[in-house]
């Protein structure tokens, strides 16, 4: 996951970079385009999935509480303790232990290649 979001920022950032450089009216600036939204709605997927997983695992505390657990054996109450324990700390997915895949991740990419292509911009008319 690691490798796929950075490998994502600079195939973004390279097409910015590129296609800031090429007319509208060139047929090379719409198939760049399409390849720069292809690479963001891959990012996009991973990320609203990973966020997806994050908000079922935070709501699964208040399912555990609603459910039948204090006419139920002991044995059950000592389990849904458990869970609810462990799911103080919110499942998430990430991307090599480095940053959580989430909705904020994927805003962050989106500046980071505009910045790289900003970057590429002012090392190409030196």
């Amino acid at each position: 996951m690691l490798l796929q979001c950075l490998t994502s920022t600079f195939m973004i950032a390279s097409n910015l970079y590129v296609a800031s450089m090429t007319s509208p009216s060139d047929p090379e600036f719409y198939s760049m385009t399409e390849f720069m939204l292809a690479a963001l709605a891959q990012l996009c997927m991973i990320c609203h999935f990973g966020n997806r997983i994050t908000e079922t695992s935070s709501s699964y505390i208040r399912c555990l509480y609603e459910c039948n657990w204090y006419s139920s054996s002991k044995r059950f109450k000592q389990c849904i303790l458990i869970m609810m324990t462990r799911l103080q700390i919110p499942v998430e997915m990430t991307a090599g232990k480095f940053f959580p895949l989430n909705l904020p991740t994927i805003i962050s990419v989106v500046k980071g290649s505009f910045s790289y292509s900003a970057m590429y911009k002012a090392v190409g008319q030196r």
